[in-house]
């Protein structure tokens, strides 16, 4: 029986899906915005990346750099508002061929291994057409541009929990905690103490096991 069980873990484990995998892993973000600026063919293309770490801040994020260019002919955008390789992506043309703008964009910022990502290209329209394959280049060169400037950042996913233990503990805990780049966010106390906190997940995996071994077991610790 116990070896069955072993074997249900594992299968639990190698059988993971995609986007738990991609969750917790660290990637790079924008550390702000970046810029670029073409003129092709009489056409004006400004492109503006920065950081969206959610669907509702690229809303957001798109929303605000298109009140900037209200006169534009198209402000297109793409992002990917999750970790490299998640499912929280999206594009749109804004009235350009369709698969020339939005589409070719969400590609080269997938193909950038950076994430939490938006980006919205404003084309003033100077009265020469470039063609799909034109509109294509365009935009995606001007996008690359703005990469090629995006200072980026190093982000590590964290896991939320709490921890109870008793007082006799608080300061081996604390120091575990400082050691392995845990955030203590709350603290109550009663007949035990109660951390709040949040776990780099590169050593979340671990952090339980080291807790139960300081206490002796006379702990509880939960994931939220």
């Amino acid at each position: 029986m116990e070896r069955i069980l072993h074997l249900v873990c594992a299968i639990g484990y190698f059988f993971r899906s995609e986007e738990e995998i991609v969750e917790y892993r660290s990637y790079q973000v924008p550390a702000g915005h970046s810029t670029a600026r073409r003129v092709i063919k009489k056409s004006r293309f400004i492109a503006v990346v920065g950081r969206a770490a959610t669907r509702e801040s690229a809303e957001n994020f798109i929303k605000k750099i298109r009140n900037l260019h209200p006169s534009a002919s198209h402000n297109c955008y793409a992002f990917v508002a999750c970790a490299p390789g998640g499912a929280d992506i999206g594009f749109g043309d804004d009235g350009e061929v369709s698969g020339t703008a939005g589409r070719p964009m969400l590609s080269v910022l997938e193909h950038s291994g950076i994430g939490e990502i938006a980006v919205v290209v404003a084309r003033y329209f100077g009265g020469v057409k470039l063609g799909p394959g034109g509109l294509l280049r365009a935009y995606t060169d001007c996008l690359r541009a703005a990469l090629g400037d995006l200072e980026l950042v190093e982000y590590t996913p964290v896991r939320v929990g709490y921890l109870v233990f008793p007082y006799a503990h608080e300061n081996s805990i604390r120091l575990l905690f400082a050691q392995s780049g845990v955030s203590i966010t709350g603290v109550q106390r009663g007949y035990d103490i109660r951390f709040d906190f949040t776990a780099p997940v590169n050593v979340a995996g671990e952090l339980e096991g080291r807790i139960a071994s300081l206490t002796s077991g006379k702990s509880e610790f939960m994931w939220k």
